[in-house]
């Protein structure tokens, strides 16, 4: 049903309905938008079929995106808070905006030219070429000779919509670099790649919804199933207005697509390894690229599994999509693979064409044997070899004529460490979705909780075996160094459980947060939805520590609910900073077990250098004042309360010291800050 106003819009007159909003199916990812929109009044653009003027159904358009609008004898259009984002020539609009004529308006996926009045659809599935690219050449300089180097040297190939493209070649050869280049997440030092007519890095904003890069290694949680995994995947990745529906109409697509609907209830960690490929294959293209780049995703796998995936890549490829595809396994390439490229040392073109012809440009039976075909001459000799070869000028040379000739345009020095990822769903929406998947994982592992309470319990229980009645002892020195060591021991407790079960918990997922920070989530809402589960259980620990031993140790406080609510609220803001110190530690450590070690080192200061087990003198008393957590929490715990043997007992200790232990957190929070925007040591 059309929506109640009318406007000039040319429909495709192909059949295709555009009534019902939601995500496309597993059949095919074609876009079909109107082929001519006019202009000459308010026109809302989005998801919503039925609600807007001009419908444009694919996840990553939000229910109202945008809205056209005449004013003062001009076109203009607006950006409506898309997550997306509206772009015109590649840059990204804030505000109204003039549409000028002959401008390239950009919406998700969709590109149309404007004429003046008239908004022309640019049709991608008529395209003869999917991605170009032009003479790039890449150098890097070596870490230790400082020698320079040459990764790519003046290639220039064209991938073709709804094909199944092989990158093969040496050890490196720069596969993985000219993958990174050609998917927008690495410059190049010369030349350019063009995508959808537009130079690919300088309007990498506008297109890089329309891109995927499927990484070797994966990053998957393993506690958690199949579907859920997927769902909080695309979660974080589709627009902030999807509906519970859409995502899981979306997900269930997608495990038809790749295969994996009749292992949704299964645990990522009992996949087969085949299996959790296709699962890091949904995930990265939840949201309907349509060029895919895939760097080695069937290494390690046996032969049938490796025939399984190539099978699925030709099946994305039939249905709409363009792959390229790094793999070894070139007897799989020779069944699936529409074309080969083949790469020489030092990133030069040595052949493209299909397997067979690729097969007898090389003068082998099998493709297998160009490796070592490609060790009979020096790299240049090959690339000189194939510059003007007939496969040259079929592969190359001929569908590079049909891209425009626009002047080169300037770039910013860019790496891969600093591209913009996706434009991040609202914070707030990052923060749920994180939580909640925080949270699924505990439940999927009650033992885990178990274990995090009954530690709790142990502790508390062992220190109510050892201390007793604190007011039973008839010496009083007795009775005042148990009543020291006793609440001591209870804050000391409360950080160590909270920095314990923090300590590890990023760097055990590093590589997932990288992955989901260049596409999707932002650093602080990571962090956030950490400290809230997290810190909720070192809340619950500290309540159980705290309450044993005020049920059975007879703390000396204050009479009333005010004394429990000090010493409770104390050990509890103890345990919360022991959360946020071991979040510091494990977003900084660069591996998981660097983390553990690392724990001892933060927790023996805590005991030696607050001032209680030892007295402390000069520099090591400044120490322990400015940044011993404990120190401040055990004078907290203790404040106005002459039993604990302090001097000053009268003085107002527990403002400062939870004043203290706020500071400590923010310096703990902005510690974990730095390290979880530490980029990884970029690999060529």
């Amino acid at each position: 049903m059309a929506h109640p106003r009318a406007i000039e819009i040319q429909s495709r007159g192909d059949g295709l309905s555009t009534d019902t909003a939601g995500m496309p199916d597993a059949e095919t990812i074609q876009c079909h938008p109107p082929r001519r929109i006019k202009v000459d009044r308010p026109l809302l653009v989005g998801r919503a079929a039925g609600v807007v003027d001009v419908p444009l159904e694919h996840p990553t358009v939000s229910l109202r995106h945008a809205k056209l609008f005449p004013h003062g004898g001009r076109a203009w259009v607006k950006d409506l808070h898309s997550s997306a984002g509206t772009f015109i020539d590649g840059e990204r609009i804030r505000h109204d905006t003039v549409l000028p004529a002959g401008c390239r308006l950009s919406i998700g996926p969709y590109q149309f030219t404007f004429d003046g009045l008239y908004l022309d659809a640019i049709d991608a599935a008529s395209a003869t070429l999917a991605l170009g690219c032009l003479d790039v050449s890449r150098h890097a300089t070596h870490r230790v000779t400082g020698e320079r180097l040459t990764l790519l040297h003046q290639l220039s190939l064209a991938i073709k919509p709804r094909e199944l493209v092989c990158l093969i070649g040496p050890s490196g050869c720069g596969k993985s670099t000219l993958l990174s280049t050609l998917a927008g997440r690495a410059l190049p030092d010369r030349g350019r790649v063009l995508y959808g007519g537009m130079n690919l890095h300088a309007a990498f904003d506008a297109v890089k919804h329309d891109l995927a890069v499927v990484p070797q290694r994966e990053a998957l949680h393993g506690g958690l199933t199949v579907r859920q995994a997927l769902w909080y995947a695309a979660g974080l990745r589709l627009p902030a207005d999807t509906s519970a529906d859409e995502l899981d109409r979306r997900v269930g697509s997608l495990l038809d697509e790749v295969g994996l609907a009749a292992r949704s209830a299964l645990r990522v960690r009992d996949l087969s390894g085949g299996q959790r490929k296709r699962l890091c294959l949904a995930v990265e293209i939840c949201h309907t690229p349509r060029m895919i780049f895939i760097d080695e995703v069937t290494s390690g796998l046996d032969e049938l599994a490796d025939a399984d995936m190539m099978r699925l890549f030709r099946g994305l490829a039939e249905r709409g999509r363009s792959l390229v595809c790094i793999t070894h396994n070139t007897l799989n390439i020779e069944r699936s693979a529409h074309r080969v490229i083949v790469l020489a040392a030092g990133g030069r073109l040595a052949c493209v064409g299909t397997p067979a012809e690729t097969c007898g440009y090389f003068g082998i039976s099998r493709l297998g044997d160009v490796y070592a075909v490609l060790e009979r001459r020096q790299p240049p000799e090959w690339e000189d070899a194939f510059r003007g070869h007939p496969l040259e000028l079929q592969h190359v040379a001929a569908p590079l004529r049909r891209l425009p000739t626009a002047e080169q345009t300037p770039v910013r020095r860019l790496r891969f460490k600093t591209v913009t990822p996706r434009e991040p769903s609202p914070p707030e929406r990052q923060l749920r979705l994180l939580t909640g998947r925080l949270l699924t994982m505990l439940s999927m592992n009650p033992k885990a909780a178990a274990v995090a309470v009954g530690q709790a319990v142990f502790v508390g229980l062992m220190l109510v075996a050892f201390f007793g009645d604190l007011q039973a002892a008839a010496d009083p020195a007795a009775r005042l160094s148990n009543c020291r060591t006793a609440a001591f021991l209870a804050v000391v407790t409360a950080f160590w459980l909270g920095c314990n079960n923090a300590a590890s918990e990023i760097a055990r997922e590093r590589l997932l947060f990288e992955r989901e920070r260049s596409v999707a989530i932002s650093a602080a809402a990571y962090h956030a939805s950490k400290v809230i589960v997290l810190g909720g259980i070192a809340v619950v620990q500290a309540v159980v520590v705290y309450g044993l031993m005020a049920a059975w140790c007879n703390f000396p406080r204050h009479d009333g609910p005010a004394g429990i609510i000090v010493q409770g609220g104390v050990t509890i803001a103890t345990g919360v900073v022991g959360t946020l110190v071991g979040l510091a530690i494990s977003a900084v450590a660069r591996t998981e077990e660097t983390a553990i070690r690392a724990v001892p080192l933060v927790l023996i200061p805590q005991i030696v250098l607050a001032d209680v087990v030892a007295d402390l003198h000069g520099w090591l008393e400044h120490v322990g004042t400015t940044g011993i957590s404990t120190y401040w929490a055990f004078r907290g715990f203790t404040s106005g309360v002459a039993a604990y043997g302090l001097p000053g007992e009268n003085a107002p200790r527990l403002l400062p010291a939870l004043a203290m232990l706020a500071a400590h957190g923010l310096v703990a929070i902005a510690c974990t800050c730095i390290g979880l925007r530490r980029r990884p040591r970029e690999q060529d």
